[in-house]
């Protein structure tokens, strides 16, 4: 339904101005009657009238976009309707764009699946497109987009889960780097100044940590330079691909993180296969959707072999075993599933249950974070003071 924009009088005279919806020109100016509002302006809207709450989306934004257009779906909404609503409605401008292209789209004739493969843009997971093309062939759309979004609602409460663990180890790592540079800065200049220019008396660590106060405090430009040239290589490090993957992979043989990582990647792989299956998908296509949401290149290869062993005749347990990189528990509950022909439910138990262990090692992240922080922190810093100390030591020893 198009939309108006109108400037007009109210009851008592006053200046109001708005938008409202309305089938035509002559709907909007009964419907401003209706409101007691006389227009003196009135057209229809164009883009450059909306005022949005925000340019780019977030995670969160994005989950609620296909929440509300499962709703409206369910609800009975025709899908051109659907995100005729979600255009006129939508307070981040790129999903507003997304709904008006996705729409503009269906009205000449593509399909909604490869319509959303096209306009959604790379904020959303490789998933949501081939989960809806899964319900464009069994015929419940509202399904598949309340499946995406209640993955896509997992993946950011357990994102959520991480970032609020490493909040205070975050904060404490942070306020111990700026005392370090404070001290070494401002702190340790003045015991060289104290200590004279000949200070090759001095025990060789104290000579190092004075030194090294000295030649940064010389040199404060270059090392500010150094320290945002490292900042800005972490950022564009963490933006690649490939280098992401290394980390994340050598993160993996890690004791407690790794355990972590490796309960959360099982936990989104079984939830979408799972997922999948129950939305009418063949097991085949239903590993190869759950495939692309495996960060870990090792693990992806593992899975995309025991794809290839299940299409050979492999059942699906035994071949997970033999590729999967999957515990014994995972393993005898998929073959529990298969056996019992409800693979899909054993599969989304199966995610649940790795779900509630991420959990449990997110706290045990927390709980090991907070005390490494605050012994780096105090064994720094002490070793500083130590140094002043055997340099302020050793002159009091040569003055006698």
């Amino acid at each position: 339904m198009p939309a108006f924009v109108y400037k007009g009088l109210n009851a008592d005279g006053a200046t109001v101005e708005g938008r409202i919806s309305a089938s035509d020109r002559i709907d909007a100016q009964r419907q401003l009657e209706a409101q007691t509002i006389a227009p003196f302006e009135l057209r229809e809207s164009r883009a450059t009238d909306r005022v949005y709450a925000r340019r780019k989306a977030r995670p969160r934004d994005r989950q609620r976009f296909m929440r509300q257009l499962a709703v409206l779906l369910r609800a009975g909404t025709p899908l051109l309707s659907a995100f005729e609503v979600m255009e006129s409605e939508e307070p981040c401008r790129d999903l507003a764009q997304s709904a008006s292209a996705v729409r503009r789209d269906l009205r000449s004739g593509a399909r909604l699946s490869g319509a959303l493969r096209s306009h959604l843009g790379a904020g959303f997971p490789e998933y949501a497109p081939r989960l809806v093309e899964l319900g464009e062939t069994t015929g419940d759309l509202p399904k598949a987009f309340n499946d995406i979004a209640s993955q896509m609602e997992a993946e950011l409460k357990s994102a959520t889960e991480v970032r609020n663990a490493l909040a205070y180890p975050s904060f404490l790592a942070v306020a111990g780097l700026v005392a370090v540079t404070f001290i070494f800065l401002f702190v340790v200049p003045r015991f060289a100044a104290l200590l004279g220019e000949d200070r090759s008396d001095l025990p060789a660590f104290s000579r190092w940590v004075i030194e090294t106060g000295v030649f940064l405090r010389a040199h404060l430009m270059q090392t500010g330079a150094v320290a945002a040239g490292l900042v800005v290589a972490v950022i564009l490090g963490s933006r690649n691909p490939g280098l992401r993957g290394a980390v994340e992979q050598a993160l993996m043989s890690a004791p407690v993180i790794g355990r972590f990582l490796k309960a959360s990647e099982t936990a989104r792989w079984a939830r979408i296969c799972g997922t999948a299956l129950s939305g009418g998908a063949p097991l085949l296509d239903a590993l190869s959707l759950a495939e692309a949401a495996v960060r870990s290149n090792r693990r992806r290869q593992g899975l995309i072999e025991a794809r290839r062993a299940i299409r050979s005749g492999d059942a699906l347990d035994e071949a997970l075993k033999r590729f999967g990189e999957f515990d014994a528990m995972t393993i005898n509950l998929i073959k529990t599933g298969r056996i019992s022909a409800s693979l899909d439910e054993m599969l989304l138990f199966v995610a649940e249950t790795h779900e509630a262990e991420a959990q449990s090692l997110a706290k045990q992240l927390t709980s090991l974070a907070e005390p490494i922080a605050i012994a780096f922190i105090a064994i720094v810093v002490g070793v500083i003071v130590v140094s002043l100390v055997m340099a302020m030591t050793s002159l009091y020893d040569v003055a006698l």
